[in-house]
Formats: structure tokens, C-alpha cells, sequence
């Protein structure tokens, strides 16, 4: 029977049925036919039976007017193309799941490729994920439209759109990979030279030109291995300053590691290692690393309320400034939010910011340490937005400092 006999058989059970047995069949044929058809899966994954879902490669529709709407986070999707494998996808499924679950309306999507080979990077694809406040939606429902159809009637459409050029922006780092010639890479302390830090810079000129939060989320090994610095590399002299060294600083972001894997055989404590140097690597960058391992860590949650803050804090007779920003979902709780000091560190965020009654209170803990050497610390504030907030931050029982905030935005 012929592949495309094969395809109309199941076409009545779900479009991930078809996917999955052309996807066994032309594995052995032709792999670059096997990633145009996992395209299709990123878009067609949702209910079967739809006349209107946007048709592949086809002319995409999407709505640039989501791009309009005042958004307080926009998403950076890096993939390192020497860390994409042939017929390996789920990787792409599940990053694609994860963004659906979390996305703000009209928050801004970029896609860009990782060329560790050469230190640089490219980008593919961005678009704003095309959805509705509750607000905005209660609004349109409410409207007649007589002479063109409601919105929100269009609105799964458009998102299928989104994830259309999603995919398809993906699909070209797996088919460029296939060209790719992973075993003539020249190597540095025994693994093969990854120039991963170098580009992620070379794409640094995004995160100078906008003050909001940025979401980074990178799918990598997170196996840097150049000149400039090594995972591999066990010496004890301190964390060369690569923001100085390469000019570049990841201003308001937090970034997200996942398919994290070492290039060794047999490497116990690649994990661990390879987390420590991107946590102090980030840090000379002004930024942090909130999530680190084979998983992407990300929350299934959706910000709808921002604030940001002009912080002080007296640090033994120094007073030093900052900036606070949270962000929360319908419950309070802390999403993608941090906290930055001058001269002392950028740190994310976790716990809870609720106001009741005109009283705020922010309970929180950090990734790392900021005001001490200890791996975490906790920041507690209360007070109002239109007097400001005032607590301490550090490690209750054992060294805190008085820190308070003024509300910005």
C-alpha cells in the first residue's frame, strides 16, 4: 500500500494517527519528508474533523493586530542545532504544549537558531500569540457584528496559524542538521568544541532593546566547550566576567535549560557542573538561571498581573538600588519574576504577591544568593502601592537586610 493510501485510511481517527504511521514509513525513505510531516503534527494535533485547520506551507493569515496589544513579557525559543537529533521530535511536541499552556495574549514568540560550530545564531521565525484578555473577551461578546464575524470565533484558527509558522520555523534546524557534520568538529578538553555562549551574544542586541521581561528558553546539551569557558573545564580560579568579555548583558531575563546532556561518556556529574557554570555565567551577564536540566521546567501557568518596582536596600550602611518586577496569575501566584541590585546580582523569584484591600504582600524566595552566600534567601514586603512596600531579604535567624519599594508600573 502507498503512503498516501496509508494516510487516508486513518484519516477518520485523529490527525496524529496520520503523522505517526507516514512518519514510520518515510523514516526509512527520506528523512527530509519525515520532518515536513512532524510539521504537521505541531499544527494539526488539535481536534479532528475541522474543515477550517490552516493548511501547511500554505499562505498562514495570521493576524499582526495581537501584535498591538501591551504585553509586560515576550518568549525567546533558542535551539542548538548540535543538539537536535535525527528522529528525536518529542523534544518539539512538548515545547510546543508548554507554550500553548503559558503564552499572555498578544506576547511576542521569536525562534532562533543556535550555530555553536561558528558562535552564531539566526533567527527563524516570531510572531504574537494571537488570543484575548478576559476582559477583551467579555467585551467581543457582548458586541454585534453585522457585517463581519465575531473574533473569537476566529480565534482557533488564528492560533493554529501561529503554531503553523511555529513548526515550520523548527523543521529547518532538523533539516538543516541533516546536512550538518557533527564528527568533523575539532575538540577542547576531549568533548567537541561548542561555542554556545558566543551565541547566545551574537543574538544579545533583543534584550537592549525593550524593558520587558524576557522568557528565554534554550534547547541545548548546555555543553559550552570553547577558549572562553568549558563546562569540562574543573579549574578553581574565579568565573571569568564573559559580560565584560563579550559586551553583552542579558538585561530582565530569565532563562530556562532543557535537554541538557553531556557530550562524555559516562559524565556522573555533568548535571551538576554544567548547571553551576551557567548560573555564574549568566550572572557576570545580568541574568539567572531559573531552570536547568533534561526537562523543560517551565509552569503551566499564565501571568496576568504585572507589577514593577524601584527598590532600595541598605546592605550594612550601603545603600544600594534596584528594580523589582512581579508577575502573577489569577491566584498570586510568582511567575518569571526578579529581583536585580546594583552591584550585588539578578535573581528569580518564587512564591506569592497578593493585594487585599489596598494591602500588598509579597512573600518570596530567590534561586540564589544575592545579599549572602547562601543558596537561597527569602524577601518578605508589605504595604501599599501608593506608599510603597517595605520589609527584609536574606535568611531569617541569621543575616537579613531592610529593603523596601516604590511602585513604577
Amino acid at each position: 500500500m502507498s503512503p498516501l493510501c496509508k494516510m487516508k485510511s486513518h484519516l477518520g481517527n485523529g490527525r496524529s494517527m496520520i503523522v505517526f504511521h507516514c512518519f514510520r514509513w518515510y523514516h526509512i525513505k527520506n528523512t527530509a519528508l519525515v520532518l515536513m510531516f512532524f510539521t504537521g503534527f505541531l499544527v494539526f494535533s488539535g481536534p479532528k474533523g475541522r474543515a477550517d485547520s490552516p493548511q501547511l506551507f500554505g499562505t498562514t493569515g495570521l493576524d499582526q493586530s495581537f501584535c498591538k496589544d501591551k504585553t509586560f513579557r515576550q518568549t525567546v525559543v533558542y535551539v542548538d542545532a548540535d543538539s537536535v537529533q535525527k528522529g528525536d521530535t518529542s523534544w518539539a511536541t512538548n515545547l510546543e504544549n508548554k507554550l500553548r499552556a503559558t503564552l499572555t495574549p498578544g506576547e511576542r514568540v521569536t525562534v532562533v537558531e543556535l550555530l555553536p560550530d561558528h558562535g552564531t545564531s539566526s533567527k527563524l521565525w516570531s510572531a504574537c500569540w494571537p488570543n484575548y484578555t478576559a476582559t477583551q473577551r467579555a467585551k467581543l461578546a457582548k458586541e454585534n457584528f453585522f457585517f463581519s464575524s465575531n473574533p473569537l470565533n476566529n480565534l482557533e484558527k488564528q492560533q493554529g496559524f501561529f503554531f503553523n509558522g511555529f513548526g515550520a520555523a523548527i523543521t529547518q534546524v532538523f533539516l538543516r542538521e541533516e546536512k550538518g557534520h557533527k564528527n568533523d568538529r575539532s575538540t577542547v578538553n576531549g568533548a567537541p568544541k561548542e561555542e554556545l555562549l558566543e551565541s547566545l551574544a551574537s543574538d544579545g542586541a533583543r534584550f537592549s532593546q525593550t524593558d520587558e521581561t524576557i522568557r528565554v528558553i534554550v534547547y541545548s546539551n548546555a555543553a559550552q566547550n570553547s577558549a572562553l569557558g568549558s563546562v569540562y573545564d574543573a579549574r578553581t580560579s574565579p568565573m571569568p566576567d564573559f559580560g565584560k568579555e563579550l559586551g553583552t548583558y542579558f538585561r530582565h531575563s530569565i532563562f530556562y535549560f532543557f535537554g541538557v546532556h553531556s557530550t562524555k561518556p559516562n559524565d556522573p556529574n555533568y548535571l551538576a557542573e554544567s548547571h553551576a557554570f551557567w548560573s555564574q555565567a549568566l550572572a557576570t551577564m545580568s541574568s539567572t538561571v531559573a531552570g536547568f536540566g533534561s526537562d523543560l521546567s517551565v509552569a503551566n501557568e499564565v501571568p496576568v498581573v504585572e507589577k514593577r518596582f524601584h527598590v532600595s536596600l541598605d546592605r550594612n550602611n550601603l545603600e544600594l538600588s534596584g528594580l523589582l518586577n512581579v508577575m502573577t496569575d489569577a491566584d498570586g501566584d510568582l511567575i518569571d519574576s526578579w529581583l536585580g541590585i546594583t552591584r550585588l546580582g539578578f535573581v528569580s523569584i518564587t512564591g506569592s504577591y497578593k493585594c487585599d484591600d489596598g494591602t500588598c504582600v509579597l512573600h518570596a524566595s530567590t534561586n540564589q544568593g544575592l545579599v549572602t552566600t547562601s543558596n537561597t534567601e527569602k524577601l518578605s514586603m508589605k504595604g501599599t502601592l501608593t506608599k510603597g512596600l517595605s520589609g527584609t531579604i536574606g535568611v531569617p535567624g541569621s543575616v537579613t537586610f531592610p529593603i523596601t519599594a516604590s511602585a513604577v508600573r
